[in-house]
C-alpha cells in the first residue's frame, strides 16, 4: 500500500515509517521541516492546517491510507477533509490516552474519586476539554484536545477513521525525556535519588516506540474503520520499580530515597493504564521489543546526549 504520514519526522513518525518500508508499503511524509528529510522516503512539505498544500500532496502522492500524526486541533480534520475532495480514505488517528475521565481525575482537572482501571476503549471520556490551557508553555497548548479531534474523524463522511489511543510513549528522540533524570542521576554517579511517596507508587501505561510504531503498522494493515484501540504495552510497572529497574541496566548502588513530598497538579490516586486487550485480540499485537531491550536502548541515548 502507499502511506501517506502527516507530521512523520520526529519521535514515533520515523519509527512508523521504517516498520512500514519493511513489511513492503511505499512511504510518503508529508511535513513542514525540508531539513528534516530522511533519504529513504519521497517528502511533501507543506502545512497540514492548509487545504491547498494538503490537496497538492494527496495529488501528488495519490495514497491508500493516510496516518494524521500531528491531529491536534478539530481544524486539523476539517483541513483534510477538504483536501479529500469527496474522496474517502482510511485514515489512522493517532490519539491519546489523555482522552479518559481519568486523565482530568490524575490532572487534577476533575474533583471526582479516581476512575476504574484499567481503561477500556469504553471508558468515560473527560467531560472536561482543552486539557493544557494555562498549565503548558507550548505553542498547541491553548486548542489542543484529541476529544474533539476524534469526534470529528468518526463522524465525518469522508474519512475512515481508525482511532489509536496511545499510553506514555518512551525511547530514542523522545521530546518529553521521560527516563533523563534519573538516567543523568545514575549514570553521574549520584550516591541517592529521592522520589515522592505518592509517586511511588503510582502505575502509568508506558510504551516503547519501536512497539507503538508495530502496532501503528497493523493497524494500516488490518484495523477496521470506526474502531478505537488502545495502544500501549503490557508492562505496567509502579515508578520505583521503573527506577530499580533502570538501577539495574546502568549497575547503579545507589539508594532510591522515599520522601513526603506534594506533587502539585497530580492526583496519584488515579492511576493512568489502559486496556490493550482489543488491539492484541483484534490485531494481533504483541510487542516486538522486550522491555529489557527498550530500557537499553533509551538509556544509549539519553546518555549519547549529555
Amino acid at each position: 500500500m502507499n502511506v501517506f504520514i502527516i507530521g512523520g519526522t520526529n519521535f514515533i513518525g520515523p519509527a512508523t515509517a521504517r516498520k512500514l518500508l519493511e513489511a513492503g508499503h511505499t512511504v510518503t511524509l508529508f511535513h513542514r521541516s525540508p531539513g528534516s528529510d530522511l533519504d529513504e522516503y519521497t517528502h511533501i512539505h507543506g502545512d497540514c492546517g492548509n487545504v491547498e498544500d494538503l490537496k497538492r500532496a494527496l495529488r501528488k502522492a495519490r495514497p491508500d491510507v493516510i496516518i494524521h500524526m500531528v491531529a491536534y486541533f478539530q481544524s486539523h480534520i476539517a483541513a483534510l477533509e477538504k483536501a479529500l475532495d469527496g474522496h474517502v480514505m482510511k485514515t489512522i488517528i493517532i490519539s491519546s490516552g489523555d482522552v479518559y475521565k481519568g486523565y482530568a481525575v490524575l490532572t487534577e482537572l476533575s474533583a471526582e474519586p479516581p476512575v476504574p482501571v484499567p481503561f477500556t476503549e469504553q471508558s468515560p471520556l473527560r467531560d472536561v476539554l482543552y486539557p493544557y490551557r494555562g498549565k503548558l508553555d507550548i505553542d498547541i497548548a491553548h486548542d489542543y484536545d484529541k476529544i474533539p479531534v476524534e469526534r470529528a474523524a468518526l463522524q465525518s463522511p469522508l474519512l475512515d477513521p481508525v482511532i489509536l489511543r496511545l499510553g506514555m510513549v518512551y525511547g530514542a528522540n523522545d521530546p518529553n525525556r521521560r527516563f533523563a533524570d534519573p538516567i543523568q542521576k545514575m549514570a553521574s554517579g549520584k550516591k541517592s535519588i529521592e522520589i515522592a511517596k505518592d509517586m511511588a507508587d503510582f502505575c502509568a501505561s508506558k510504551c516503547y516506540v519501536e512497539n507503538v510504531a508495530h502496532g501503528i503498522a497493523l493497524a494500516v494493515a488490518q484495523g477496521q474503520a470506526g474502531e478505537v484501540y488502545n495502544l500501549a504495552d503490557k508492562w505496567v510497572l509502579a515508578e520505583r520499580e521503573w527506577l530499580e529497574l533502570l538501577a539495574r541496566k546502568l549497575n547503579w548502588s545507589g539508594e532510591i530515597i522515599t520522601v513526603d513530598k506534594e506533587i502539585p497538579g497530580m492526583n496519584t490516586k488515579q492511576h493512568f493504564v489502559l486496556n490493550t486487550d482489543k488491539i492484541r485480540k483484534s490485531l494481533g499485537y504483541e510487542e516486538i521489543t522486550s522491555i529489557d531491550h527498550a530500557l537499553s536502548n533509551t538509556i544509549e541515548w539519553e546518555l549519547s546526549t549529555l
